[in-house]
């Protein structure tokens, strides 16, 4: 536990094989999204791993023609105007292609009545999945853009029908992309009830952050409070922790470095020479560090640590409790939620006077 203290995390169960095939590697981050309203019900989510990479897909209506042409043999097996379908298109970076086709018929029959006419109802829409690999990529305009992993674009269509979708060829399309690449840097308006933003040049086009942005810069200084509890020697020691951990992380956002400095009081309670109860600080200064793998490319959520450490020395000293120049060193952390148990250890004089302990931390 002291130098291992690695919390197991429970898992989701996995994704099958097959759905994996027709999805975005996991090792791959979109660090730009945006919704464009096509009007009818109709939308578009565009993901991009760079903006830049919005001029090699500026051909949208070329792509959409190879796409369609694609699955004219398999017209037959999309005839059937009530089930809602949904196609997933995938290109590697060698041309091939992967194609899978799934369709769900209604649990009942739906009606439309108007007019004394009755016709059946479809109620769920279409989906279109279309993902690709962008082949000699530009210069990267955003920060943490791996300069090893290929760069993907992703195409999610939500349409009332498959077949509405040439009606946005021809020119739409490209006008809305045309829109996105030359002002994505200006004004962005907040969606009044929400979070999301609207771009105030083309009010169809928005964004969960402005500029289209997935996710905040990689490395961050992130302010901490936390209050722990442990034992010295036969005390009970109550403390606190002030200070700030700095995060580090590399360009696909999935290993993070996170050191950090803390300013810890302990406080320990005895009588003095008058027989009062009296309350005595000793102040520690403490270094951490830890890495591991991030939880989802973010680095500023909580992660699994393959090594964590800390080393904490006496800065203030009160009372007797403490020997002077005392060290306190902890490695391993069992992790529950934002509660931590540490083994430790408090030594002095270059490991004299050794006292084990386990400290126990609540962050906020």
């Amino acid at each position: 536990m002291l130098f291992i203290g690695i919390l197991p995390e429970l898992c989701a169960q996995s994704k099958s094989k097959e759905d994996k095939t027709f999805e975005i590697p996991e090792n791959i981050i979109m660090h730009s999204r945006f919704y464009v309203d096509l009007q009818k019900g109709n939308k578009l989510t565009l993901e991009l791993s760079d903006i830049s990479d919005l001029d090699r897909i500026m051909n949208i209506d070329s792509l959409l023609t190879v796409f369609l042409n694609d699955l004219k043999p398999m017209k037959d097996s999309l005839s059937d105007p009530l089930a809602s379908k949904r196609i997933d298109y995938v290109t590697d970076a060698q041309g091939r292609k992967k194609i899978r086709i799934q369709q769900e018929h209604p649990k009942g029959n739906n009606y439309l009545l108007n007019n004394g006419q009755l016709s059946s109802l479809k109620i769920n829409q279409d989906t279109i999945n279309i993902i690709g690999i962008i082949v000699n990529p530009p210069k990267s305009k955003q920060l943490k853009v791996s300069t090893t992993l290929p760069r993907y674009y992703h195409l999610l269509f939500y349409l009332n029908n498959i077949e509405e979708l040439a009606g946005y060829m021809k020119g739409p399309l490209t006008e809305k992309f045309s829109t996105i690449q030359n002002n994505v840097h200006t004004s962005w308006g907040l969606i009044l009830g929400g979070s999301s933003h609207y771009l105030k040049k083309d009010k169809t086009i928005s964004a969960d952050r402005p500029r289209g942005e997935t996710q905040v810069v990689g490395d961050f200084l992130e302010l901490k409070f936390a209050v722990n509890v442990q034992n010295y020697k036969s005390y009970f020691v109550p403390s606190f922790s002030v200070g700030c951990d700095f995060g580090f992380s590399n360009p696909s956002r999935t290993f993070k470095w996170q050191p950090g400095i803390y300013w810890e009081p302990h406080f320990l309670f005895g009588k003095d020479a008058q027989g009062k109860l009296k309350t005595y600080r000793n102040d520690f200064l403490t270094l951490t560090y830890g890495q591991g793998g991030t939880t989802d490319h973010d680095p500023q959520k909580d992660f699994t640590f393959s090594a964590v450490f800390s080393l904490g020395y006496l800065i203030h000293r009160s009372g007797d409790f403490i020997e002077k120049n005392t060290f306190r060193f902890g490695a391993g952390k069992l992790k529950l939620l934002k509660t931590t148990i540490e083994p430790s250890l408090y030594f002095n004089k270059f490991f004299k006077g050794v006292t084990p302990g386990i400290r126990i931390t609540q962050r906020f």
